[in-house]
Formats: structure tokens, sequence, C-alpha cells
């Protein structure tokens, strides 16, 4: 005969035992709203091409490390634009994460002109540094956060109107330790 175990249900019940709770999940990086009173028109612009990359910055030769690393992330982001005027301004909201999801950086980036399109168009690029990690030497280090994500908005102002292209764009990063 199979005997039925008792299993305590409740809080009352004096063998009662609380199932272990899991530890909570790492919360999801937090987005960078649009601007209040940016419109959003894909028409008027666009991203065309996008990447981010970590590198270490110190200089090493081929067989023989240096032993030291500054870790940068870099952002490369070329927008289309629409020529509505002559005069215009392109620049990226841009927000860095780091590994566990803590907001690590946040910045406005201008865009620099690049060229004409040919249709109807200009393109504009940001390419530049947008975090700087860890610095380590032999002998000392300054310990800064993996980073991540790169989230970014892109925006065009021209004849006192603002436009995004309504996109939240973002690049998932390796980590420090894997990126060459």
């Amino acid at each position: 005969m199979l005997h039925a175990r008792h299993q305590p249900t409740t809080p009352t019940d004096p063998a009662y035992t609380a199932a272990p709770v899991p530890p909570a999940p790492t919360p999801p990086a937090p987005s960078i709203s649009q601007r209040s009173g940016a419109a959003a028109d894909p028409a008027a612009l666009r991203v065309i091409d996008a990447a981010a990359v970590k590198h270490n910055t110190f200089p090493s030769r081929p067989g023989y490390p240096s032993g030291m690393a500054h870790w940068q992330t870099h952002l490369h982001v070329e927008a289309w634009v629409w020529n509505t005027a002559y005069a215009k301004s392109v620049w990226a909201d841009v927000h860095v994460f780091a590994h566990d999801g803590a907001l690590v950086a946040s910045e406005t980036v201008p865009f620099v002109f690049e060229r004409p399109a040919g249709d109807g168009g200009d393109v504009f690029r940001l390419d530049r540094a947008v975090y700087e990690g860890t610095t380590a030497s032999p002998g000392s280090a300054e310990l800064r956060p993996d980073v991540r994500l790169v989230q970014y908005r892109v925006y065009r102002e021209a004849n006192g109107q603002v436009v995004t292209d309504g996109l939240l764009h973002q690049c998932v990063l390796r980590s420090d330790s894997s990126s060459h």
C-alpha cells in the first residue's frame, strides 16, 4: 500500500517551508525615449550603415603583446538625410549599457556632412569613441564597466523642425575579454 506524503501547502502549516525565491533576472536595459516634439518621418531620415566595436587602443607588435589594455567603444553611423534645406543639423542621442543592463554613459553626438547622396539627400556620418573602458598596465588598473550594448536615436533639424526615423537602433557588443 502506498502512503501519500503530507505536503505542507500553506504558511500556517507547521511543516511549511517556502520555496526558495530565484534571483531576480537582470533588468533589461532601459531604452532611449524619442525626444519630445520630434516627428517620426522615415522618408526624411534613415540610417544606411551602422556598427559599434570595442578594441584595445594600446599598441602591440605581432608576436609581442604589450601586456597593456585600454578598451574603447567606437560607434560608426551613416545617415541619409533628405535635402529640405541647405542648413541642417544631424545628431544622435547615444546610451551605453554595461553587461548587467546598467546605463554607464549617455551623450548627444553631432554628425558631420560626408557627401551628397545624389538622390535628393545628403549623407552625414558619426564616427567616434562613445565610451572609454578599463585601462590596465603592469602594476595598475582603472576598472570600468564592461559594456555590451549601444543604443541610439538619430535626429535631423531643418527649417526649425526636428525629425527622426522613429527607430531605436542598437548594437550588441562582445565582452572585453573576447574583443580583439
